[in-house]
């Protein structure tokens, strides 16, 4: 149980509790216990509780104690973050980097026969699972496990999202003021690995009431010079960029790059002009700390991003951070996580230390008809539907923009490709990268008359995609580096109903055959070879998925019918009961999701059972059309848009 200050134990009190929005009347937020406690709030786990379904939520609190010395101050903290994070809730898709505001309003407590109202806010819940929830958290657990922090690819989408997010910030206007590793809160693994933006408290609106004397201007190691003098009033994006540069040492060293333990000792060591170079921090990943003149660059760009001077950092986060990618990306492919990264994780994911908690997210029995989902790693999700996109905000589905694309009701898939960003194709053999910016990168193949079904892979390296026509066996088109490559013919394949990336330049593929019968087969578009996997007695096989990091794979279909492809090797699995699959998943860890109507199924390589059955509901008839499995959670998306999600929560 986490201790409070005994000034603030009075919000013992609301654990249990439900607490009401004004705005959404409809939505209630049960507290269940706390979790933390900063500088101006106590933060409680809860769960959100609509029409529609239930969701965790974090809800903070304005702590007693700072009430009670200010009303003012501990009034305008609350503002500000409300403000932030509601300025960035506008676009539909929101930015993922930055944590999502639920809901906010007031609660009346009594302290010493003083009646207080507290603010409070409802913010997105982050799993963060093994490696930690916090940037801090997660840089401390690569040091124990490998020995050091971030490797070049790790780092480099560290500061993609953070980047992004802090640009996405600025532009509606506001300066965070307070970004450290701590404020930083992070969810998934490998390629699907986010990390989000949070804590406004001490945020700045433009437009909106200035500083005040008496909170903390920020975090000691991370904040600007300018914030520390005592009006505060010249912090502006250049103050997030020098915390920026600083947070980017700490995730390539593990190591601050201000050691101190006050604002002011931070200020001292910013106006010297010596700065520490990461290749003295002993936790400096091997492979960048061979590269010297790499490291010397790196150094010169954080040199110049932590001026004392603000007017000689860069102009932009996006500035700072393409300065930094064009050194960490140099001459580089992006690697897997290190093997002992990956016994960690499965280590940490044995079900016997965890029990499973289940919410219904959204409720069966919407119109839409969703056609393909790709899933992001804090478990929003776009999806193709039968009249253009939806997006899955976590909480509620809501129309995507089309703007851009050439036919936004010929949408048939939709595929994620990085934090963020999504493959999106369809008819007239046309693709698109979309992200919260809307359409970018808009390419057509040759064959107007194709319409892209599946997709996966990186167009920037090789990616692999799948054509149908209105006769003639399915097509499967490759891209190398943005280039087409000859299509290739699945002439034994009637249709195909699912891809996936099995290794670098090998794909899974699964749909049915000619003859009536499953069809699986293995692509090496670079050979322009398919090889046909051994198939079951199965009309179809209705999906597939892989996991490159282990090299295995896994197809489903009709009759609990099963293939598992690891390192060469094909193994036929059957689920007891022989329900009709038509989704799957794989995690890091190598356990199998399968998903039948109204039932999700769990194999676990490390269990004595061969397939459990861990979730159930007659009532959900409609089919799943997607699953998504991370480290220590699941979530399911059916046809019509219903949504389950388990998570594994300590024993």
């Amino acid at each position: 149980m986490l201790r409070l200050p005994p000034e603030d134990d009075l919000l013992r009190t609301l654990e249990g509790r439900a607490l009401l929005t004004r705005a959404q009347p409809d939505v209630t937020f049960e507290i269940d216990r706390a979790i933390g406690a900063g500088s101006y709030a106590i933060a409680f786990l809860a769960v959100r509780r609509a029409p529609g379904g239930q969701s965790p939520a974090v809800i903070k609190v304005v702590r007693p104690a700072l009430m009670r010395r200010s009303v003012e101050m501990a009034t305008l903290t609350a503002h500000k973050e409300v403000t932030a994070l509601s300025r960035l809730n506008e676009r539909v898709p929101p930015t993922p980097f930055v944590v999502r505001l639920l809901g906010h309003d007031e609660i009346h407590v009594e302290q010493g026969g003083l009646e207080l109202r507290l603010p409070w806010l409802a913010l997105e819940y982050v799993h963060g699972g093994a490696e930690g929830t916090t940037l801090e958290e997660r840089i401390d657990f690569s040091v124990e496990q490998t020995g050091y922090a971030f490797d070049r690819d790790r780092a480099a989408l560290a500061l993609t999202c953070l980047a992004t997010g802090l640009e996405a910030t600025h532009e509606v206007g506001v300066t965070h003021r307070d970004l450290s590793p701590h404020n930083v809160l992070c969810c998934g693994f490998g390629n699907g690995e986010i990390f989000k933006l949070a804590d406004f408290g001490i945020a700045r609106p433009t437009g909106g009431p200035g500083t005040f004397v008496g909170l903390p201007g920020g975090t000691p190691g991370y904040v600007a010079p300018e914030q520390v003098r005592r009006d505060g009033e010249q912090a502006g994006p250049e103050s997030d960029i020098f915390s920026l540069a600083a947070i980017t040492f700490k995730i390539l060293t593990g190591e601050d790059l201000f050691p101190s333990k006050s604002t002011v000792d931070t200020a001292l060591l910013a106006h010297e002009k010596a700065r520490r170079s990461i290749t003295e921090c002993q936790a400096l990943c091997p492979e960048l700390r061979e590269l010297r003149s790499e490291c010397l660059i790196i150094d010169r760009i954080l040199a110049r991003a932590t001026a004392a001077d603000p007017r000689h950092r860069p102009p932009s986060a996006w500035e700072f951070a393409a300065s930094v990618l064009r050194v960490l990306r140099s001459g580089s492919r992006r690697s897997r996580p290190p093997r002992r990264r990956l016994e960690s994780i499965t280590d940490y994911s044995a079900p016997r230390r965890f029990d499973w908690s289940w919410y219904v997210r959204h409720s069966p029995g919407d119109r839409r008809v969703l056609r393909s989902v790709a899933w992001d790693g804090d478990g929003r999700c776009l999806a193709a539907a039968s009249r253009g996109l939806c997006f899955w905000s976590g909480t509620a589905w809501a129309e995507a923009p089309t703007v851009g694309f050439p036919n936004p009701y010929g949408v048939r898939f939709a595929e994620r490709v990085d934090a963020g960003v999504y493959l999106v194709g369809g008819d007239g053999a046309t693709i698109a990268q979309y992200s919260p910016e809307g359409f970018s990168s808009v390419l057509r193949a040759e064959d107007s008359s194709v319409a892209f079904t599946h997709a996966s892979g990186e167009l920037e390296d090789l990616a692999v995609l799948v054509g149908e026509r209105a006769s003639g066996p399915p097509l499967l088109f490759a891209l190398t580096a943005r280039r087409w490559m000859k299509p290739a013919s699945l002439s034994r394949a009637r249709n195909v109903t699912g891809i996936a990336r099995l290794e670098d330049e090998r794909w899974l593929i699964s749909g049915r055959s000619h003859s009536g019968s499953g069809f699986a087969a293995i692509y090496s578009p670079l050979m322009l070879e398919v090889e046909r996997l051994g198939a079951d007695d199965t009309e179809q096989y209705s999906a597939c998925a892989a996991q490159p990091d282990r090299e295995m794979g896994v197809v489903v279909g009709a009759r609990g019918r099963v293939l598992l492809v690891e390192r060469g090797e094909l193994r036929h699995l059957r689920i007891p009961g022989d329900p009709d699959l038509t989704a799957v998943a794989l995690d890091v860890t190598g356990r199998v999701w399968a998903a039948a109507a109204g039932s999700l199924w769990l194999h676990d390589p490390t269990s004595t059972t061969a397939w459990s059955r861990v979730w159930h509901d007659d009532a959900w008839v409609v089919p799943f059309a997607s699953v998504m499995a991370d480290v220590g959670r699941v979530i399911a998306a059916t046809i019509d848009g219903a949504i389950v999600e388990g998570r594994w929560e300590p024993a």
